[in-house]
């Protein structure tokens, strides 16, 4: 345990000097000037992609920049608008922002440290501005520490905020086995991030591959005000899952409506990634979340310690 003690305490350090230097962005002037608020509706999606790495030249798969082209294909399907991305490595980043030249921005994407591509989350341009980025340590393989990301964005239709967080927890492999404590690790660090968002009124949306299928729904829906976009619920005490095939979430405040919630398992997705691709529409309501539409929110920089 004295490892892990030490690993921890590193990552605590960590974490804090990544957040004090959390990116703000001004946004453009894109609320809408209607007489008053109008509800926001939007397409969210998780989707692991299957980094490069994993699918090198002569394999049996397509290498890492062609899957990307399908994959952009199946964003464009499913019409989606902001996505959590998990594997993005930096060649299929790379790729994606230039055969989507100035539709899409991604964070942290290719401006940060190399390997932080993986887990990044995406916005179509014409849809959000970003107003404020910061990435949160999590323990991943072995504890170490990888960076995830957290935006805050504006819906230009209509001004609705919300923060957007999308994680990658580490699984049992046979390089990494035994991985059970740095994945609950990483899930009281998300829990924690999300309840301390909860004062702002601003609604959160999670997306990730969390490795790992009703454990993760139960302490989610347990410990944070969320819920999932596929359901599930608890009652007098125990929980119902709903027996979750795939290890990749979407979750979302409870005031938040989820609809349309699909796993796309197509053809198309097989050839593309080894996960299915999670998508579900999403609205915001000016009367269930009165927050989200303040024209200038204060700066949120959460401070965790782990």
């Amino acid at each position: 345990m004295k490892k892990a003690s030490s690993v921890i305490a590193a990552l605590a350090a960590t974490v804090l000097t990544g957040l004090i230097a959390a990116t703000t962005v001004q946004p453009a002037a894109s609320a809408a000037t209607t007489a008053g608020p109008q509800p926001a509706n939007f397409t969210v999606s998780s989707f692991n992609v299957l980094g490069s790495s994993h699918t090198p030249p002569g394999g049996s798969r397509a290498v890492g920049t062609t899957r990307i082209v399908w994959a952009n294909q199946l964003l464009d399907q499913h019409h989606v608008d902001v996505v959590g991305f998990q594997e993005l490595q930096t060649d299929q980043a790379t790729k994606f922002l230039s055969i989507t030249p100035g539709k899409w921005a991604l964070f942290p994407g290719v401006t940060s440290v190399k390997r932080n591509s993986d887990n990044s989350i995406g916005w179509r341009t014409d849809k959000f501005d970003l107003v404020q980025a910061t990435t949160v340590n999590i323990p991943y393989f072995d504890g170490n520490p990888r960076a995830m990301p957290v935006v805050l964005l504006r819906h230009k239709a209509t001004g609705a905020l919300g923060y957007f967080m999308n994680y990658h927890n580490p699984g049992d492999t046979r390089a990494h086995p035994n991985q059970g404590s740095w994945r609950s690790e990483a899930t009281r660090v998300e829990m924690a991030l999300s309840n301390q968002l909860v004062a702002s009124g601003i609604p959160r949306f999670v997306t990730g591959d969390m490795n790992d299928r009703a454990p993760y729904f139960c302490r989610a829906t347990k410990e944070t005000p969320l819920k999932a976009a596929r359901g599930g619920y608890w009652r007098d005490g125990v929980c119902y899952a709903n027996k979750p095939r795939a290890v990749d979430w979407i979750f979302g405040s409870q005031r938040a409506a989820f609809s349309n919630y699909v796993e796309d398992r197509s053809a198309l997705v097989a050839k593309t990634t080894d996960h299915p691709v999670i998508v579900s529409d999403v609205r915001i309501s000016p009367s269930a979340l009165p927050k989200a539409y303040e024209a200038t929110p204060a700066p949120v920089v959460p401070a965790l310690t782990y």
